[in-house]
């Protein structure tokens, strides 16, 4: 999110609008423990209570922002280095690059990071989305209702609970965690065997050997 200031500010109170900002943003979407970085020394030393407060003007937000906290069951409070807070700056920017009075940019700015060629993605266009039973399913009902299989024991149930924090839902489909906050669509057995018949001689290239086969598809977003 970016939000303009349309009134005369300081450095540090644009700081602690921003931290405000985020806290009331997290609320809003029910986030109970949270982590808050900022590149403001001041202001992070402030609300951890490290710092005295000198300028009586910053006060009411110190207390506003202290008030907030209180919402959360778990908070901590980290100071980043500016040098790595960039995605902050390119925000902090957009906002600045906005003067169309008070006309709000509603419509989401979305960043993504692709892998591969978009061409590529198209595969899973082509599959049949059939009702067979999915390997995935006690997983994917468990994080969107967390209930489990009657014919599950204890142990099996301790078991779909560990393996459920490796996945996550999005849209109504279940995502495998990969590295670096990579998602993996999750496929049945007869979308797999399609996905790996078309990777391996069909629209994405030539014929691959199995290792290289699961990397490839992989590299395309499926699990």
């Amino acid at each position: 999110m970016s939000k303009r200031l349309c009134f005369p500010t300081t450095n540090n109170i644009a700081e602690y609008e921003a931290c405000i900002c985020g806290l009331e943003s997290l609320i809003a979407v029910g986030a109970k423990k949270v982590e808050v970085f900022g590149d403001s020394m001041l202001v992070v030393s402030h609300i951890k209570g490290e710092w005295e407060l000198k300028e009586e003007k910053l006060r009411p937000y110190l207390e506003y922002a202290k008030k907030l906290l209180f919402r959360f069951e778990e908070v901590t409070m980290k100071h980043m280095p500016r040098a790595q807070n960039q995605m902050a700056d390119a925000l902090a920017t957009l906002a600045s690059l906005w003067k169309k009075g008070d006309q709000k940019l509603t419509q989401p700015v979305i960043l993504i990071r692709s892998r591969i060629p978009c061409y590529e993605g198209l595969i899973i266009a082509h599959l049949d989305l059939e009702d067979e039973m999915k390997w995935y399913e006690d997983i994917r009902r468990y994080l969107e209702v967390r209930e489990y299989p009657q014919s599950a024991n204890s142990r099996d149930r301790a078991t779909i609970r560990r393996l459920a924090t490796q996945f996550t839902l999005a849209g109504g489909q279940l995502y495998k965690r990969f590295f670096e906050g990579l998602l993996l669509l999750c496929v049945t057995k007869k979308q797999s065997e399609q996905i790996m018949e078309e990777v391996h001689v069909g629209v994405c290239g030539p014929h691959l050997n199995g290792r290289v086969l699961e990397g490839k598809i992989l590299r395309l977003g499926y699990y």
